[in-house]
C-alpha cells in the first residue's frame, strides 16, 4: 500500500488479461504490461501509470478522471469513444492507435509523441500540447482555442478548418504547417505575416 491508501503495483504483467469494465480508484502502476489486454469499459479515477505498456490493448469505451499516464506507451491501441478528464498523458506515445472519437476534457499532452495521429474533429479546449509531438497529424477541423502549442514540432501538421483563435504557438507553426481555411485571431495574422517575412503596417 503507499502513501493515503493508494495500491501499488509494479512490474506486473497483464498481457492478455481480461480486465474490462472494471472500476480502479486510487491505484498506481510502474512498468507494468498491457499487451493486447481488454481494459474496454475501464473506468479509472485517481490512478497513476507510469511507463506501463499498452500495445495492442482495447482501452474503448473507458473513462478517465483525475488519471495520470506518464511516459507510456500506446501502439495500436483502440481508445475509440474513451474519455479523459482532468487528466494527464504527459511524455506518453502513440502510434497507430484507433484515436477517434475521443474526449480530451483539461488533459495535459505536454511532451507527448502523437506523430501521424488521426484527430480531425477532436475538441482540445482547455487541453495542453506544449512540446508536443505533432509531426504529421491530422487535426483538421480540430477545435484549439486558447490551447497552449508551444514548442510543439508542427512539421507536415495537417490543421485545414481548424479553430486557433487565441492559441498560444510558436512561430514555426505558421510555415510548417497546413493551414487552409484555419480561423485565427489579428495577432496571430500578425505573427503568421511575420513568420512569412511580410511587414504589416497600420
Amino acid at each position: 500500500m503507499g502513501t493515503q491508501g493508494t495500491v501499488e503495483i509494479v512490474g506486473e504483467d497483464f498481457s492478455d488479461a481480461r480486465l474490462d469494465r472494471r472500476e480502479w480508484t486510487n491505484r498506481a502502476y510502474t512498468a507494468c504490461i498491457f499487451r493486447d489486454a481488454d481494459l474496454s469499459g475501464l473506468s479509472t479515477n485517481h490512478v497513476v501509470f507510469t511507463d506501463c505498456d499498452f500495445t495492442g490493448a482495447d482501452l474503448s469505451g473507458s473513462r478517465h478522471t483525475a488519471t495520470a499516464f506518464r511516459s507510456c506507451t500506446f501502439t495500436r491501441t483502440s481508445l475509440w469513444h474513451t474519455e479523459f478528464r482532468g487528466s494527464s498523458l504527459l511524455g506518453s506515445t502513440f502510434e497507430q492507435c484507433r484515436l477517434r472519437p475521443v474526449v480530451l476534457d483539461e488533459v495535459d499532452l505536454t511532451l507527448a509523441s502523437l506523430g501521424r495521429a488521426d484527430l480531425r474533429g477532436v475538441d482540445f479546449t482547455g487541453c495542453r500540447l506544449r512540446e508536443t509531438n505533432l509531426v504529421e497529424a491530422d487535426l483538421r477541423t480540430a477545435t484549439l482555442r486558447g490551447v497552449d502549442l508551444s514548442g510543439a514540432r508542427t512539421t507536415g501538421l495537417r490543421l485545414d478548418g481548424a479553430d486557433l483563435r487565441g492559441a498560444q504557438v510558436g512561430a514555426a507553426l505558421w510555415t510548417t504547417a497546413k493551414l487552409e481555411g484555419a480561423k485565427i485571431d489579428l495577432t496571430q495574422a500578425v505573427a503568421m505575416a511575420a513568420a512569412h517575412g511580410l511587414i504589416v503596417e497600420a
